[in-house]
């Protein structure tokens, strides 16, 4: 550089505009844990402060039970990253995780939760999800990671290892910086939506989201519940629906002896069409295009047939009721829908946080119909009805007047 050139004296930084400086910009490097009795000493010191971020990076596309691959904590002062290939026992890291008196903060973290209820046997508590917070104080939901800390901390994040197998080991340095960038940002982006949710007093709305986080149905899911779900389990019958429920929970018990994924050892259609048919012979079922097992498998699948036809009528799932929407219902949905989606932008609050479109729909048709839902609806309790509910109950039963001006959807106060 010429320093006689005035054209290439450096400029003056406007007054209170000084640089950030973030943890990450200090090259703060990662500790990798790889021994038990280390591990449970950085969770107790964990433990001592007021909240760490969490993540995990685990694999679940060949095996039936997802396999962490690594785990990621930080603080303030710290960021570890735990090599489970080293350290067999995970505990303290699922005490830390169920300690009520410590925040957990992360992003997109229901999966990562998850692994802490069903491989740690341990009940996440005091849980804040930076993901489902940003889409309560903003309009953008779901955000990504990269995005959200260039949003709300100016870092720009280079996400290359997306699709690294972390099974693999040594870790390269880039999947260390990886592994590391994804909880080194979070306290940074946890005080930042703080500070936001007070401006707008959303604290206690954002309180109330996060504790479903520390519920079991969160991470539960019935057989019966998930053969409701199954596709084209809706032209199935009460008798069908049983047979689904016990063809589940076999296909649960091969893919755990496969170790594979539940889908790729008998897909979910598949299980319909035996459910429809009612087959309890072997023979039959293996006829089926697309049926990769056979043996005892098949066996097996058969004999689930026979206990589900075994089962006394009152056993049997409810069977859900016949979607009868009138064109008029259908069309009020979709006005309540652009009312709702409306109100949001105008209140920084992200629409697809507050309500689906089903959620809708079953909120427009137990008004029209004067009706009580079969299932209590989210936009009739908590913030959600304070934030939403109230407005909508009040146009769909017209006490509130809605009206357009220069291509926007305006509510009367």
């Amino acid at each position: 550089m010429n320093q006689g050139n005035p054209k290439h004296k450096p400029r003056k930084r406007p007054a209170g505009k000084r640089r950030s400086v973030h943890h990450a910009e200090e090259n703060r490097a990662p500790k990798i844990v790889t021994d038990a009795a280390d591990l449970r000493s950085i969770c107790d010191q964990i433990s001592s402060a007021n909240s760490f971020a969490f993540d995990t990076e685990f694999i679940m596309e060949d095996r039936f039970k997802p396999e962490i691959g690594l785990i990621q904590l930080a603080t303030d002062e710290t960021v570890v990253l735990v090599d489970p290939y080293e350290v067999e026992d995970l505990a303290p890291v699922w005490e830390l995780v169920a300690d009520p008196s410590i925040e957990v903060v992360v992003h997109a973290g229901i999966e990562d939760l998850s692994l802490c209820f069903a491989q740690g046997g341990k009940m996440p508590q005091n849980v804040f999800d930076c993901q489902v917070a940003c889409g309560m104080i903003t309009t953008d939901y779901p955000l990504s990671l990269a995005r959200m800390t260039r949003n709300f901390i100016k870092i720009r994040l280079h996400k290359s290892q997306t699709l690294t197998d972390w099974r693999r080991r040594p870790l390269t340095p880039e999947q260390i910086r990886y592994a590391a960038d994804d909880v080194i940002y979070l306290p940074s982006i946890r005080r930042s939506i703080q500070r936001r949710s007070e401006e707008l007093k959303r604290t206690e709305w954002i309180a109330e989201e996060m504790s479903k986080f520390s519920r079991s149905e969160t991470y539960e899911r019935s057989d019966k519940a998930t053969a409701v779900r199954l596709k084209g389990a809706g032209s199935l019958d009460g008798l069908g629906l049983a047979i689904a429920v016990e063809l589940i929970k076999v296909r649960e018990g091969l893919a755990s002896q496969y170790d594979r994924p539940v889908r790729s050892v008998v897909r979910d259609h598949l299980l319909v069409e035996i459910a429809r048919h009612r087959w309890t012979k072997p023979s039959d079922i293996k006829k089926l295009r697309g049926m990769n097992v056979n043996g005892a498998a098949l066996r097996d699948l058969a004999s689930g047939v026979e206990r589900a036809c075994a089962l006394p009528k009152e056993d049997w799932p409810p069977v859900a009721p016949v979607d009868d929407e009138t064109d008029a219902e259908a069309a009020l949905t979709m006005l309540m829908g652009a009312v709702l989606r409306a109100h949001c932008n105008q209140q920084n609050v992200s629409h697809q946080l507050v309500a689906a479109k089903a959620e809708i729909r079953k909120f427009v048709q137990s008004r029209v119909r004067d009706e009580s839902p079969s299932d209590p609806l989210a936009l009739e309790t908590g913030w959600r009805h304070e934030f939403a509910g109230q407005i909508l109950d009040d146009v769909v039963l017209g006490k509130r007047r809605i009206s357009i001006d220069e291509g926007r959807i305006l509510i009367d106060p």
